[in-house]
């Protein structure tokens, strides 16, 4: 029985699935996240829930079928539009994603060896005391992250320097994902594969380090153009992470010029606006898009092509119709209410208030400054930028 279903999956998503798939955590199954243990690995794919005993195929990112899930359970998810899976996962080809460096796995064999693992930033210090552990004997390096990023580049492209210091050392990659998230959990993996010494050297909150995604969403003359523009000022000025503005008619010059303005194509112009903004967010810079985003289904699957990768900021700019509507620089409402421009968002389209924002603004009540404040303590609380006062 088959669900005649595909999902797409992304960043932390394929990391997981190829955990699962390596046989280190033990059965390779999804689980539902109800009572979720920390370790539980779970899924959601668009549709409504799956039917038990049907079949569901996971792709990569390039369309490739990569694995498929027979659905052992399914409901529908907090994510709109889409559904909580289980079930057991069966591997279709080997991934294709990824770092080249060889993974470690289940049939990996760490006999007699000394391990060293790494996650996030490589220190010197740390490296001194791998090498001074290992003291010459067979050295291990396993180093725990996202398959793509600015951080595992430097990280592997380090430790492989560390690997070539120590007679018959080798490196081994291992994908995030939930069931090693706990703190002894692989080295607990290790051991099984026959580690006989293991140093931790895992710096957790350096991986956290990353870029982001932020989203202004809001009617047509909501101010959302304006607010990330001064938001980007200000980043320039005041914090020492790199901001890139996509702003919503720029983009869709640039990148969806080909594109009208019907839902289908209002919704594959925002895809590819989250994309290049998980790219940027993945090299450590934020962002910073101002797209109108009218619908919930198309703001969710942005933020599913962000996250867990990277933070996904959502700001609802707020500004009444009325007032929207008064500043109409572009003329656009005016030929909306004459019935020269159809689906227009606030007139003859709706406009969906999100409910997942990280904070609102608006721009009729609020000044420029103040709403750029609004956005500056929300990516403070999102841990993207450091808390006190912005570096200057």
């Amino acid at each position: 029985m088959t669900d005649d279903r595909r999902a797409v999956l992304h960043g932390g998503e394929l990391d997981a699935l190829e955990l699962l798939l390596s046989g280190l955590t033990g059965l390779p199954s999804y689980g539902l996240p109800a009572a979720a243990p920390s370790d539980v690995t779970s899924l959601a794919i668009p549709g409504p829930p799956a039917e038990p005993g049907s079949t569901v195929e996971l792709l990569d990112p390039d369309g490739t079928p990569v694995a498929s899930v027979r659905i052992t359970g399914s409901r529908a998810a907090e994510r709109p539009a889409h559904s909580w899976v289980a079930g057991r996962v069966t591997p279709l080809r080997p991934f294709g994603h990824g770092p080249s460096h060889p993974r470690l796995t289940s049939g990996s064999r760490l006999d007699g060896r000394v391990v060293a693992l790494f996650g996030g930033e490589v220190r010197a210090p740390d490296v001194l005391t791998a090498l001074r552990i290992a003291d010459g004997r067979p050295l291990d390096v396993v180093f725990c992250g996202s398959s793509v990023g600015a951080t595992t580049a430097r990280a592997l492209d380090d430790l492989d320097a560390v690997a070539s210091m120590t007679p018959d050392s080798r490196l081994w990659f291992v994908p995030d994902g939930p069931a090693l998230r706990t703190d002894d959990a692989l080295a607990r993996v290790c051991r099984s594969l026959g580690a006989a010494e293991i140093v931790d050297l895992r710096h957790r909150r350096a991986s956290t380090a990353t870029g982001a995604v932020v989203v202004f969403t809001g009617l047509s003359g909501s101010g959302k153009s304006t607010v990330a523009r001064a938001l980007v000022e200000h980043l320039h000025a005041h914090a020492d992470r790199t901001p890139v503005l996509l702003d919503g008619d720029d983009v869709r010059r640039q990148l969806s010029g080909e594109l009208g303005f019907s839902a289908e194509d209002r919704d594959r112009n925002l895809q590819r606006v989250a994309w290049v903004g998980a790219r940027v967010a993945e090299a450590g810079g934020i962002a910073v898009c101002a797209p109108i985003a009218p619908f919930a289904a198309s703001r969710a699957e942005m933020r599913r092509k962000v996250e867990p990768r990277s933070p996904f900021i959502l700001i609802h700019v707020s500004t009444p119709l009325e007032v929207a509507e008064a500043r109409d620089r572009k003329g656009l409402y005016a030929k909306a209410r004459a019935g020269l421009i159809s689906d227009f968002t606030g007139i003859d389209s709706p406009y969906e208030d999100p409910v997942d924002a990280d904070a609102a603004i608006d721009t009729s009540s609020a000044s420029v400054e103040e709403c750029v404040a609004v956005v500056m303590s929300a990516l403070r609380s999102r841990g993207v930028l450091p808390e006190g006062p912005s570096p200057r």
